[in-house]
Order: structure tokens, then sequence, then C-alpha cells
């Protein structure tokens, strides 16, 4: 029996995903890790990547792309181990002790059901979006406005650095790019929601963990470095948005219509004034952030489930 079943999505990331298995393979002290790729149609070379990089691994090829969550659920469902870790390939374990100290700290903390880590970029910056608190108003307006910042510091959609107390703290949710669970957890929330294509499928997972009583956890002190958006094939003319359809749409899910309109207004007031605020030091940035504030005023509410979560 593996201690641990490490799942990984992958779509046209050949490269990427033979440097994450590379880190993978260099961890220490875990014992026995249980590898299962999930391929979701990749045209380029991954698939053989993969299969030379990890020889042993559990590999399974999609006929078309079904998704992220699809994908993952896809895994969850192969996997053998009590302790289950997604991880996107665009992810490096930067020490070889990193996933023993993830590991260990789920299995030391027995309040924890699923955990999440502190993902920065190449360069060592904290990544906004690691994680966040539950979408309700107060914490988009938080957001929007900034005032998730020092010297306020109140709780936003996202984590900023600092807001969580060593070794560990809870939170509404963590990313998708790399999340650890107990089977409990899983057999008690069930699987993410294949609704979601790409993006907001994380969020809402840790939301219905939190109406169920589990905890979300975060831990500030591990590292893994996560080139974001690595798998997708950015525009320089037009930025990626699919992250704000799918924020949009668990932001009115879970507060069942309630207070859309102000959402929508206070996000598109917030990235103009991002906009506003870059426009003298990055202009490509400025551009960028106006067209997510574009993009939210743009946004309406969908259908409601039948079912909250």
């Amino acid at each position: 029996m593996p201690r641990c079943s490490v799942v990984i999505v992958t779509w046209h990331c050949a490269a990427l995903v033979t440097e994450c298995l590379h880190s993978l393979a260099q961890q220490q002290g875990v014992g026995d890790i249980e590898l299962i790729v999930i391929d979701n149609a990749s045209a380029d070379d991954t698939v053989t990547a993969v299969g030379q990089a990890w020889p042993g691994c559990v590999l399974v090829v999609n006929e078309r792309n079904t998704g992220f969550a699809h994908a993952s659920n896809q895994g969850m469902a192969l996997a053998r181990a009590p302790l289950l870790c997604l991880l996107n390939p665009d992810t490096v374990l930067p020490r070889p002790d990193t996933l023993r100290r993830l590991i260990e700290r789920v299995e030391q903390q027995p309040a924890i059901d699923a955990a999440g880590v502190r993902l920065v970029f190449p360069d060592g910056s904290h990544q906004v979006g690691d994680a966040g608190y539950l979408p309700t108003l107060a914490a988009a307006l938080a957001h929007a406005f900034l005032l998730t910042r020092p010297p306020l510091g109140l709780h936003g959609l996202f984590l900023q650095d600092g807001q969580v107390p060593m070794p560990w703290g809870r939170v509404g949710w963590v990313s998708g790019a790399c999340t650890l669970l107990r089977r409990s957890t899983l057999e008690r929330a069930g699987g993410l929601d294949a609704s979601y294509f790409l993006y907001g499928e994380d969020v809402e997972w840790g939301c219905r963990m939190n109406r169920l009583g589990l905890t979300v956890a975060y831990l500030p002190d591990i590292d893994i470095v996560h080139v974001q958006g690595g798998t997708q094939k950015p525009s320089a003319v037009a930025p990626p948005t699919r992250w704000i359809d799918g924020l949009s749409r668990l932001y009115n899910e879970y507060n069942r219509g309630r207070h859309f309109a102000t959402y929508r207004a206070a996000m598109a007031t917030g990235f103009w004034l991002r906009a506003l605020l870059c426009l003298a030091r990055d202009r490509d940035r400025a551009r960028t952030m106006a067209a997510f504030a574009r993009h939210f005023w743009r946004q309406r509410a969908g259908p409601l489930p039948a079912h909250p979560g």
C-alpha cells in the first residue's frame, strides 16, 4: 500500500511535466508514492515524456480533453493510498523534503482534512491565488478595494502572504495546483465538480468541504514553485479571463444569487483601480487589469443548481 497517491492531469505540457516528475522523483523520506497521470488528449510528446520520466506510473490517456476536474476525479478513483495529492504538471517541488513535510504535517494534525501550500513564482515571490476565504460579499469587497493588504489585512477572496499563522490555519479553499487530502475527506465531500471545466472547481470544492464541517488548511511554511498558467497558451492581445467566469459562477452559486450585481460592479471597479495604479509603471499590466475589469462588468448571473453544493 503506497503512503501517498499523487494525481497529475496533463495537457500539452511535455517539458513542464518532465521537470515536475524529476522533482517528484527526488523526494526523500516519503516511502512509496503511487503516481497516477491522466492525460487529456495531448497532441505533443506529453504521454511519451511521462512514460520516460516515470515508467511505473499509472497512465490513462483520454480520447478528448475532459477538463481538469473530470480528469482529477478519474485519477482519484484509481488511487489506493490513504492520502491523495493533486499536483499540477507546471509545479516543481523545490527541495527533497517538500513532500515529506507536507505529508507529515497532515498526518500529525488529525484536525486537517485537506491542505494546500504556499505557491511561489520561479523567482520565489508569493503567488496570489494559492488559497482564499469563502466567497462572501464582504470577501469580494475586501479584494476589490485592496482592503486585504496592510494595515487592514481583511479576509478577501484570495489569501495574502502572512495572513495564516504557523504551522497552519483554516481557510475557505486551497489551489488545486497542490492539494493533499485524506481518503476519508474524498469519501465524505466527493470529488471536484466536473461541470467546471477549468478554474473555480478548487474554490467550489473548498466551499463544499467547509459546508460539511471539514477543515481546509493552508500551510504557509511549505513552498512549491508554480508556473502559473504554464499549461495554457497565453495571448499578448487577450489575457486569459476564464478564471473570472469560474469565480463569478462560483460566487453566484455560493450566495444563491444574492448581491451578484454588487459583486460584479465592485470587482469591475476594483480592477479599473488596479489599472490606474499600474498605468505609470507598467502599461502592459495596466492593460491586463483593464481587460479584467471589462470582463467582470460583462458577467451575468447564470442559473442556480437545484440544491446548494
